[in-house]
Parts: C-alpha cells; sequence; structure tokens
C-alpha cells in the first residue's frame, strides 16, 4: 500500500464509530477525496487541530483494493483558520460555503480554481471583512468556475447589452431585458449589475468599498437559489444564516 501525498483543506467530518472519524478533503490536485482519519476520536490522537474545518494540511494517505475510501495516515498544518472559522458570529457562513462545496462537487473533480477561491477567501476572512459580503463573492465565483454564471450586462434572449436593470430567468439561465421579460420576478438593480461585474475583476479582500447591504441582503437569495437550481441540492446550513430566513 504505497503513501500518497496530497495539499488539501480540510471540510465535513462524520463519526464512524467510537474511535475514528470519515473526513472530507478538498484537495488542490484530485478534487474532493474521503478519508477515515483512524484513532481521531481519541484524546490524544495523531491529527491534532488537523481536521479542523478549513485547515490546510499536507496529508499523507494510503487506499486498499476494493476500498471507496483512503486512509488518512498523518498530515502536517500549513495554515489553521481556525480563530475565524469558529468565530459564533461567522460559523455558518463557513458551514455554508463547505455545504457547498461537498455537495455541489462531484467525487475526484479537478478542483484547481475552487481551491484557490476558498484560500483567497479563507484569507480576506481574516482581516475582518463582513462574511456576508465574502459568502456571496465566493457563490458568485463558485459559480462561474463552473460555468454556470450569466453576463450581467447581457440580455438572454435579445442580446442587448449594457442592461441597467434586468429580471433573471425562470431557470437561472441568464437575466432578460424590459423589452423580453415576460413573467420572470426577480429582479436586479443597476447597482446589483454592478457589482457582479466588479467581482469579476477584483479579489474578496477589496469587498469593504461596498457599503450598500441591500446589495448583498438580495443577491445572496438569489445566488443561494440558483446553486440549489443548478446542483439540484438542498443547502441546509442556510436555515441558520439571518439573511434567508
Amino acid at each position: 500500500m504505497p503513501i500518497e501525498k496530497a495539499r488539501g483543506f480540510m471540510l465535513g467530518s462524520i463519526i464512524l464509530n467510537d474511535q475514528d472519524k470519515i473526513v472530507s478533503i478538498l484537495t488542490k490536485d484530485s478534487g474532493i477525496i474521503k478519508a477515515v482519519a483512524p484513532g481521531a476520536l481519541k484524546k490524544n490522537n495523531r491529527f491534532g487541530a488537523m481536521l479542523e474545518l478549513f485547515t490546510e494540511a499536507n496529508i499523507f494517505y494510503y487506499t486498499k483494493e476494493g476500498k471507496e475510501l483512503v486512509t488518512l495516515s498523518k498530515g502536517d498544518i500549513l495554515k489553521s483558520y481556525f480563530d475565524v472559522v469558529s468565530d459564533p458570529l461567522r460559523i455558518f457562513y463557513f458551514f455554508f460555503m463547505d455545504e457547498l462545496i461537498e455537495k455541489f462537487l462531484p467525487a475526484e473533480f479537478r478542483a484547481k480554481r475552487i481551491y484557490k477561491l476558498l484560500s483567497s477567501v479563507l484569507k480576506s476572512s481574516e482581516s475582518g471583512i463582513d462574511p456576508k459580503k465574502l459568502l456571496l463573492y465566493f457563490i458568485v465565483w463558485f459559480l462561474k468556475i463552473e460555468g454556470l454564471m450569466f453576463n450581467p450586462r447581457l440580455c438572454y434572449n435579445c442580446s442587448s447589452g449594457e442592461l441597467r436593470e434586468a429580471w433573471i430567468k425562470d431557470d437561472f439561465s441568464g437575466i432578460l431585458c424590459g423589452r423580453c421579460r415576460v413573467n420572470e420576478k426577480i429582479y436586479l438593480r443597476n447597482q446589483d449589475l454592478d457589482f457582479l461585474e466588479w467581482i469579476e475583476k477584483n479579489p474578496p479582500e477589496k469587498l469593504e468599498e461596498w457599503s450598500d447591504n441591500l446589495i448583498f441582503d438580495r443577491l445572496l437569495i438569489v445566488f443561494k437559489n440558483k446553486a440549489e437550481f443548478h446542483g439540484e441540492i438542498k443547502l441546509r446550513s442556510a436555515r441558520y444564516l439571518k439573511e434567508f430566513a
């Protein structure tokens, strides 16, 4: 059983038995892998704080023939985000990101751009940026990387450009101008379109340039619903965030 090495972010974990956990890991080169962490529930286990949500680590694991799960051998922490991720005022925003990654991405999907996105959002979180803003940034870029974002200035139907207002199609595939709109109800203001265009050109650490909270409150609901629609999933962590109440 040769030992393999990967760099990854720890995602969610579940209890396997009295001593072991199963942990999901977003690796830089191999997508999501699921690993048994032997003895992870013991008081003095070999992994320590490495298995905390969104800890970045170099991990060593091995596979067994006929087994879907790999076995985690050891690891070295590269960066811990425990202080920001465990903050009671932020934790459910990070749970949402974790759930979106785990439910949306297929196993072993090559996810280098998602990995880079998560890394940049986590680093920005350490500077105190509003987690609501970071979550919206994450969802929009996640959908963009997956090829599911529409052009925020282009009508899906007639290709009119530089829209100043728009309505989102019921299947979330694009936006419509006022002439092409039929019964679509989700309305985007010019400020909303400006922000979506801005996201494509700016890193998350610049999010504090935006102070219009209405943008984030409106768009978080829209893009949470868009992600659920395209992924055919239900994001249960949304129930714990006031923005989705």
